[in-house]
C-alpha cells in the first residue's frame, strides 16, 4: 500500500521554521539588534581588546614572578638574625674569658692570704722552744762532795750555812719583767694551740720559767695546765698572771697543776 503526502511535509517544515525566525526578529526590541561597525570603530575596538588582552597577560606574568622571587623581606631578616647571633655568641666568648680571668685572680688573692696568715702564725711562734737543748746541762746530776757540804753543815749545826739562803736566791732571777715576758710567751704559744686544734700539746720551756708545760684541750677555748719546774715548783706569782693572762685573751682554764 503506498501512502502519499509525506514528501510534501517534510518541504513545508523549513518554511515554517523560516517564518517563525522573521517574525522573532520583527517582535524583539531595537536596542538587542547590533548595528553593523564601522571601519574606524572596528580597529578601535579591536585596540582596545588587544591592550585588555596585553595588559592581563602582563599581569600574570608579573604576578608568576613574583610569586617566583623570594621575599627579600625575609632574607634580609635571615641575615640580620644571624649577624645578631655571632656577635651574641663572641661576647659569650669575651664574657667566659673574663669570668676565668677574676676567678684566677681570686684564686692567687686567696693564696696569698693564706699564706700571709700562715707566715703571721709562725712569726708569733714563741721564742722559747729554741732554748731548750741549752737548758738540758741543767738537769740534776749525780750529787757532788759540794752539793752534800750544805746538808752535812745542817746536820752538824741545825742552821743552814750562810750561802744557802743567797745561792736559792741567786737561781730565782730577780728582774720580775723577765719572768713576765717568760709568762707572755707561754701564753702565747697556748693560744696557738688552741687554734690549731690540737687535742694536746708539751713544750719545754727554759729561761726565767725553766719548766715542762703539757696542755689539754678539755673543750671549747678551754685547756687544762700542768706546769712541772725543773728547780722546783713555780712561784704563785706566776700561777696567777698565767691564769689571768689566759682569761684576758677569752681562754678557759680547767685545771692548773704545778710540781
Amino acid at each position: 500500500m503506498k501512502v502519499d503526502g509525506h514528501p510534501e511535509t517534510a518541504q513545508a517544515r523549513p518554511a515554517s521554521d523560516k517564518g517563525r525566525f522573521q517574525e522573532a526578529l520583527k517582535k524583539a526590541p531595537p536596542e538587542t539588534v547590533k548595528a553593523p561597525l564601522q571601519g574606524g570603530q572596528a580597529a578601535r575596538s579591536l585596540v582596545t581588546a588587544l591592550v585588555t588582552t596585553a595588559k592581563g597577560a602582563t599581569g600574570a606574568m608579573a604576578a608568576t614572578a613574583l610569586a617566583r622571587t623570594p621575599p627579600r623581606g625575609a632574607i634580609a631578616s635571615a641575615e640580620h638574625l644571624g649577624q645578631v647571633r655571632q656577635g651574641l655568641h663572641t661576647e659569650a666568648h669575651r664574657l667566659r674569658d673574663v669570668r676565668g680571668d677574676a676567678h684566677q685572680t681570686h684564686q692567687e688573692r686567696v693564696q696569698q692570704r693564706v699564706t700571709d696568715l700562715i707566715a703571721r702564725e709562725l712569726a708569733r711562734e714563741p721564742r722559747a722552744e729554741p732554748v731548750a737543748p741549752r737548758s738540758a746541762p741543767t738537769t740534776p746530776g749525780p750529787e757532788t762532795p759540794t752539793s752534800r757540804l750544805p746538808e752535812e753543815a745542817v746536820s752538824a749545826t741545825g742552821n743552814p750555812p750562810p750561802g744557802g739562803v743567797g745561792g736559792s736566791a741567786a737561781v730565782e732571777p730577780s728582774n720580775p719583767e723577765v719572768r713576765v715576758q717568760a709568762a707572755l710567751e707561754l701564753i702565747e704559744q697556748i693560744e696557738v694551740f688552741v687554734k690549731s686544734q690540737r687535742p694536746a700539746l708539751a713544750m719545754r720551756l727554759g729561761g726565767a720559767l725553766d719548766a715542762t708545760v703539757e696542755v689539754e684541750r678539755t673543750g671549747e677555748r678551754e685547756v687544762s695546765l700542768r706546769i712541772q719546774g725543773r728547780r722546783g715548783p713555780l712561784p704563785q706569782k706566776d700561777l696567777v698572771r698565767i691564769r689571768e693572762e689566759l682569761a684576758a685573751r677569752g681562754l678557759k682554764l680547767s685545771a692548773l697543776l704545778a710540781s
